[in-house]
């Protein structure tokens, strides 16, 4: 794999001139290495120094370092630019899909397989064989069903190159929009990769019919017709309501297929088959069954074709990435991947312009397929323009403004008097190139003052309008803070003792309450990290998490790529913020009942800021609520009561 190598010619931008660490042997025209355990780094004797980044020291690193080196503390704008330039970002898109290759399907094959895809589409019997018998005509069935196989594939092949092309030139469009000065330098590069983008949605477009895509529409929007349960060719079935269940099924099974597939309906006949699942073909009435089932099959295609027959109008859409699939599953999944068949070739056949930056596609469709697409069951947000007209519904390119690029002083880059407002883009920026980017962060909002939250939050926040800058992250901590805490551990926190420590209940001994300490909960955090986590950044995030007065706040929201809940720290830090005990209230008894004979008779009021938490008081999630430390709890950590009603 040929990742993207960091060329002296590459605009640096605002972070020209940035003071990064670097290592290299001795000598003026030694390679200048990211870290010094590179192993292009030969030399016993290196030295480390600070430079600043410019193209001639561009020029002098290494080739691994300029491909995938860190010189930046990671989180940092640097960082993140080098991170999106670099390694598998945009110098690596630009070089994908900017021209054909040896595995790419030359026009000639493309119109071969289209004639043969159009002419099944149409169920034409052009080119069977007519007067041939026995073995000859079975040769000629083989023939022809391996050209359509043949022609299938062929399909598959150019729509999965065009849609990948889409997904290199969105990504590409992306990276520019975050760091608007690439754009005169990657202009001449990126015209290259739309134009092969073209000529890969033409080709595809070739092999789908557009007749199909526009019956499937209307099949997607029909209602149930009305089924012949008393038939009495379907008997075999059973009673007329066992028939009319068994019909239902049909009718949803093959409204299912054809309203996902770019094929026509007709290639849905085998469906009728399921009806005689665990049915002997020999049985009496199995072949009338079969032909009666597809006579049905064959009208509820025919109304389909007058649906269509009668909705010529064309209109223009446009569809656009809605900021809720952002948050789904696997968010950095592509949209485009999440799309139907039938969608991808409407995308093929329809499309008149599209905006990379948003990314936006602009359609020109007939009315079924409008209907369709306006339904709302996309992955894409659909909506009509007021007007018409194409030069009124083209997608202008996307200019970022000044405060919306990501330069120095958005992260923990520049003293805090030059830190600017962070936008929801600068943080997906962060999260695009950091594969754990999740953590916490103390930031100071207008009205809101100084607080702690997840990133995720802190991204929600930005969405609906919240102003403020970021101060700091865990990461960005001090490590000598930490490091003093983990040389000056309590007793007990030495290699081989138990993570938890009796409990003491006599308070006359010097360890009584010791458990509800902090010191307890950074000794048992330590234990609990160690041999698998970094201990320092779990005491960071601890460091953090403990100045939040209430911490559902720390609760991050959406989903990471493998599809799990978000969690701004390590689980082992719940178990280092709270103290994992049951609360005993025997004694606060009177004293005087017998079922509390320890009990003391003290008030409540001394528990009055006691905070307890469950994993899920709200009640949002199936199952039962448990201590964050319970066994039976869900493998997701974290806490999750009700939330209070605030104002950011």
């Amino acid at each position: 794999m040929t990742y993207g190598l960091l060329t002296p010619d590459v605009p640096l931008g605002p972070f020209e001139g940035s003071r990064v660490t670097v290592w290299s042997a001795q000598g003026k025209q030694a390679k200048l290495h990211a870290k010094p355990s590179c192993s292009y780094l030969r030399s016993a004797r290196f030295t480390e120094r600070e430079v600043r980044l410019d193209a001639a020291t561009v020029g002098r690193l290494c080739p691994q370092c300029t491909a995938y080196g860190s010189w930046a503390r990671p989180g940092t704008g640097l960082a993140i630019f080098l991170d999106a330039v670099t390694g598998l970002g945009l110098l690596y898109e630009m070089d994908r899909y900017h021209e054909a290759d040896e595995d790419t399907y030359s026009d000639e094959e493309v119109g071969q397989a289209a004639s043969i895809l159009i002419r099944a589409a149409a169920g034409s019997e052009e080119g069977t064989p007519g007067n041939v018998e026995g073995e000859a005509e079975d040769d000629a069935e083989d023939e022809s069903w391996e050209e359509l196989q043949e022609a299938r594939h062929v399909r598959e092949t150019v729509f999965a190159e065009w849609l990948d092309a889409l997904t290199s030139l969105t990504r590409v469009s992306q990276v520019l929009d975050h760091f608007p000065w690439l754009r005169s330098w990657a202009r001449a590069g990126v015209q290259l990769k739309a134009d092969h983008l073209e000529v890969l949605r033409a080709q595809a477009a070739r092999l789908v019919a557009p007749d199909s895509l526009v019956l499937a529409a209307a099949v997607s929007v029909s209602e149930k017709p009305d089924l012949p349960s008393d038939d009495p060719a379907f008997a075999l079935l059973g009673n007329p309501a066992e028939v009319a269940a068994q019909l239902t099924s049909l009718w949803r099974q093959w409204r299912s297929k054809v309203e996902d597939s770019w094929d026509h309906p007709r290639e849905q006949q085998y469906l009728v088959h399921h009806l005689a699942s665990g049915m002997s073909s020999r049985r009496k009435g199995y072949d009338l069954l079969m032909e009666r089932a597809q006579e049905l099959v064959s009208t509820w295609e025919r109304a389909a074709q007058s649906t269509a027959a009668d909705e010529r109008e064309e209109c223009v859409l446009v569809g656009r990435v809605p900021d809720t699939a952002l948050a789904q599953h696997g968010s950095r999944e592509p949209v485009i991947d999440r799309l139907s068949e039938w969608e991808r070739a409407v995308l093929a056949s329809y499309t008149v312009a599209v905006d990379w930056g948003q990314p936006a596609v602009t359609v020109r469709v007939p009315q079924p397929v409008a209907t369709c697409l306006l339904s709302g069951q996309s992955a894409l947000a659909y909506d009509a323009p007021a007007h018409q007209t194409p030069a009124s519904v083209a997608v202008a390119e996307p200019t970022a403004g000044a405060d919306e690029s990501l330069r120095p002083g958005v992260f923990d880059d520049t003293p805090v008097n030059g830190r600017r407002l962070v936008t929801v883009e600068h943080l997906r920026a962060l999260r695009s190139t950091m594969a754990d980017a999740e953590q916490l962060y103390v930031v100071l909002g207008v009205g809101t003052g100084v607080e702690v939250v997840a990133l995720s939050a802190l991204e929600q926040r930005c969405g609906s309008g919240w102003q403020g800058v970021i101060l700091a992250g865990a990461r960005d901590l001090p490590d000598a803070l930490f490091e003093t805490g983990l040389l000056a551990m309590p007793e007990g926190a030495s290699e081989g003792a138990g993570v938890w420590t009796p409990r003491v209940y006599d308070p006359h001994d010097e360890a009584f309450g010791r458990s509800l300490g902090a010191a307890e909960g950074e000794r048992v955090l330590v234990r609990l990290c160690e041999g698998r986590r970094n201990a320092g950044q779990a005491l960071k995030s601890l460091a953090l998490a403990r100045s939040v007065a209430d911490l559902r706040d720390l609760e991050a929201a959406g989903y990471d790529d493998q599809g799990h809940p978000r969690s701004p720290f390590a689980p082992a830090v719940w178990d280092g913020l709270l103290a994992m005990e049951q609360l005993d209230l025997e004694p606060f008894g009177s004293g005087l009942d017998g079922d509390w004979p320890r009990g003391s008779g003290l008030p409540l009021g001394v528990l009055a800021s006691v905070q307890a938490y469950t994993t899920d008081a709200a009640g949002r999630f199936q199952g039962r609520a448990h201590s964050p430390d319970c066994a039976h709890r869900r493998p997701q950590p974290g806490v999750r009561p009700p939330r209070r009603d605030r104002h950011h």
